[in-house]
C-alpha cells in the first residue's frame, strides 16, 4: 500500500482527542496502544468508547435548524438566527461541518489503531481470546463503515457519479509523518471501502453472536442498514438490486411495530423496528451535551423554547388526521395567560402517532403545552409568536428530574429502510398495484403499510392515504413527504432533500411565510445541499479540493 498521510488538521484533532479511548486502566495520557490494549476486555472497552465520539446531537441540530423543520420560539434570543443557520447560510467554517468531519475521522483513526493492535495480539491468543478479538474487529469494521457512510453522505457532491470526488479514504495507520497530504477519493473508491468493511464485519459476526447485539451497538441489522442507505444514494441498477437483497435479509430480523410501540421508541423502548441508536443515559457526563433538545429548550420542556415546530412542518403533521386538521390541540379560547395555566378544555386526540410523537402536549397541565391558533394566518407577527406556540415533543428526556431533554437518538429504524425500498420501487416504475399489509411491491403499498402501523387505534388501517402515485416524480414526492413526518427532528431532512428533492420536483426547504425572516427557501439543486470541506482542512492540506460554491 502506498504511503499516505492525512491532513495536519484532522491528524492533530485525532491525536488531541484519542486519549479517552485509551485511558482504560489509569488516568493520564497514553499514546502507545501496546501499553493499553493487551487483553480482549481492554480492547472491547476501547471499541465501546468509539460510540461516544459519534456527533449525534450535532447532526440532529444541524438538520433541524438548517432545513424547514423549526420556527422561532418565544424564548429565542438569537439562537440559530445570529449564526445564519435559520437563513440557510452555510460557509466553509461551519461548526456543524467541522464537527461531523473531525468526529467521524476521529472514529476511523481510533478504529484503525485498535485494529492494528488486535492483529498484533491474535497470533498468541487462545481460542477463547480469538473469539473475543474477532467480536471487537467486527464492531470496528461496522463503525468504520458507518463513519465513512456519514462522511460520504454529507460531503460528496454527486453520489451517482462513480468517478466524482468524495471524501478521504483513510485506510492506513496514522504516523507522525506530516510531509505528505492525502487527496479526496472517488465515489466508487469510498463505496467499495464501505462494502469491504461490511463484508469483513459479516465474516466475523456469525461466530461472535453479533446478530444478538442490542440496538445501541453494531449488529447484523445495522450492517444491512448501512448497505441499504449506501445503495439508496448510489442509485445504479446494480445498487438497487443489492439494496433489495439487503432489505430482504433485514426483514428476517426487523419489521414494523404498531403505533404504541413506535411512540415508546422515543422513551426507552426499542420495538421490533429499532436497528441502531446512540444510547444516552442519565449518568452521561457533560462531555456529551445535555441533549439534542437543549438547542430548543433552555433547561426543560416547560421552559420557554428557543425554537418551535416550523409552521410548514406542523401543517404536514396536522394533515395526517383529516378529521382533526386545523383543530386546536387545546381550546384555550380567549382566556388570560394566568387562566391558561390552570384551565384546559376540549383535548383533541390525533390518530396518527407521528403527530403525537412530534407535537408536545402537556395534557391537562397547560404550561409548556402546544397552543394552536386556528386563525394564525391573520395574526400580526407578535400575536403569531404568542398565540401559535407549536412545541416539539421529541426528546423530552430520560428522566424528568435527573436529565431532562437528554434522549437516546435513533439513527436507523426499519421504517427508514422500508422507505428506501420505496425509492427503489419508484426508480423501477413500481408505483401502484396491490395494496395490502405485508406487500412491499410498490410505492403506494409501502406507504399504506407504514401508515397502517402508525394508527393509534391499532386497527392496522391507515388514518388517511395520500394520492397521486401515477408518475415517478409523484411517487418520489410522496416518499419525501412521508419521510418528513416520519423522521421529524431525527436528523434526516437535509440528506433526504439532497437525495430526493430534484427527483420529487420539490421546491426544497420552504419556511412558512409566518416563520420567514430574510431567506425563506432553499431549492434542492443548491450547492448548499452538500457540506463544505472544513476551512482548517483546506488551509492545512494543499491537495484538498473544496466542494463547489464555497
Amino acid at each position: 500500500m502506498k504511503k499516505i498521510i492525512l491532513t495536519i488538521f484532522v491528524a492533530a484533532s485525532f491525536l488531541a482527542s484519542c486519549s479517552d479511548a485509551y485511558e482504560v486502566e489509569q488516568p493520564g495520557f497514553v499514546s502507545d496502544e501496546a501499553s493499553v490494549f493487551s487483553t480482549p476486555e481492554q480492547v472491547s472497552r476501547g471499541v465501546k468508547a468509539l460510540y461516544n465520539v459519534i456527533p449525534a446531537e450535532q447532526e440532529v441540530q444541524f438538520a433541524s435548524f438548517y432545513t424547514d423543520e423549526l420556527g422561532i420560539g418565544l424564548g429565542n434570543l438569537g439562537q440559530g438566527t445570529n449564526d445564519g443557520s435559520y437563513n440557510f447560510s452555510l460557509i466553509s467554517n461551519n461548526e456543524y461541518a467541522n464537527s461531523i468531519w473531525a468526529n467521524y475521522y476521529n472514529i476511523i483513526n481510533r478504529a484503525n489503531r485498535i485494529e492494528n493492535r488486535v492483529k498484533e495480539l491474535l497470533p498468541t491468543a487462545s481460542q477463547d481470546e480469538i473469539l473475543k478479538y474477532n467480536q471487537s474487529l467486527a464492531e470496528i469494521y461496522a463503525l468504520r463503515a458507518f463513519s465513512n457512510l456519514k462522511l460520504f453522505s454529507y460531503f460528496t457532491p454527486d453520489y451517482t457519479n462513480p468517478s466524482g470526488l468524495s471524501v478521504i479514504k483513510f485506510d492506513f495507520l496514522q504516523t507522525d509523518n506530516y510531509t505528505r497530504f492525502e487527496k479526496r477519493a472517488t465515489v466508487s473508491e469510498i463505496v467499495a471501502f464501505i462494502e469491504d468493511d461490511i463484508a469483513k464485519a459479516k465474516s466475523l459476526a456469525g461466530e461472535t453472536g453479533m446478530e444478538n447485539f442490542a440496538s445501541g451497538y453494531a449488529s447484523n441489522a445495522m450492517l444491512e442498514a448501512i448497505l441499504i442507505k449506501l445503495y439508496s444514494m448510489v442509485q445504479t441498477p446494480a445498487a438497487y438490486t443489492e439494496l433489495e437483497n439487503a432489505f430482504n435479509r433485514l426483514s428476517e430480523i426487523k419489521n414494523l411495530g404498531g403505533a404504541n410501540e413506535f411512540l415508546s421508541m422515543f422513551g426507552e423502548g426499542d420495538g421490533t423496528e429499532g436497528i441502531f441508536k446512540y444510547i444516552r443515559v442519565v449518568t452521561d457526563g457533560t462531555g456529551i451535551q445535555s441533549g439534542v433538545a437543549n438547542a430548543w429548550y433552555p433547561t426543560n420542556i416547560t421552559g420557554q423554547a428557543y425554537m418551535e415546530i416550523g409552521r410548514s412542518l406542523y401543517n404536514e403533521l396536522d394533515k395526517l388526521d383529516p378529521a382533526l386538521t386545523g383543530k386546536q390541540l387545546h381550546d384555550y379560547k380567549t382566556y388570560s395567560a394566568q387562566q391558561r395555566d390552570s384551565l384546559v378544555t376540549a383535548t383533541y386526540s390525533r390518530l396518527d402517532a407521528r403527530y403525537g410523537a412530534s407535537v408536545f402536549d402537556a395534557g391537562t397541565t397547560k404550561r409548556g403545552s402546544t397552543i394552536v391558533a386556528q386563525n394564525y394566518l391573520g395574526l400580526t407577527p407578535e400575536e403569531y409568536r404568542e398565540q401559535d406556540v407549536l412545541r416539539i415533543g421529541k426528546y423530552q428526556g430520560l428522566n424528568a428530574t435527573q436529565r431532562p431533554l437528554m434522549n437516546s437518538i435513533w439513527v436507523f429504524r426499519f421504517s427508514d429502510m422500508l422507505l428506501a425500498l420505496a425509492e427503489k420501487r419508484a426508480a423501477n416504475g413500481n408505483l401502484t398495484g396491490t395494496v395490502a399489509l405485508g406487500d412491499y411491491s410498490n410505492v403506494e403499498s409501502i406507504i399504506f403499510n407504514l401508515r397502517s402501523h402508525r394508527n393509534t387505534d391499532e386497527s392496522l388501517t391507515p388514518v388517511d392515504m395520500p394520492t397521486n402515485f401515477s408518475s415517478p416524480q409523484q411517487a418520489y414526492a410522496r416518499i419525501l413527504e412521508e419521510r418528513r413526518v416520519e423522521f421529524a427532528f431525527e436528523g434526516h431532512r437535509y440528506l433526504d432533500m439532497k437525495r430526493l428533492g430534484v427527483k420529487a420536483g420539490s421546491p426544497g426547504f420552504v419556511r412558512h411565510e409566518k416563520d420567514c425572516l430574510n431567506v425563506c427557501s432553499l431549492e434542492p439543486s443548491s450547492y448548499k445541499l452538500t457540506m463544505p470541506i472544513p476551512r482548517p482542512e483546506m488551509v492545512a492540506n494543499p491537495n484538498m479540493v473544496q466542494n463547489t460554491g464555497y
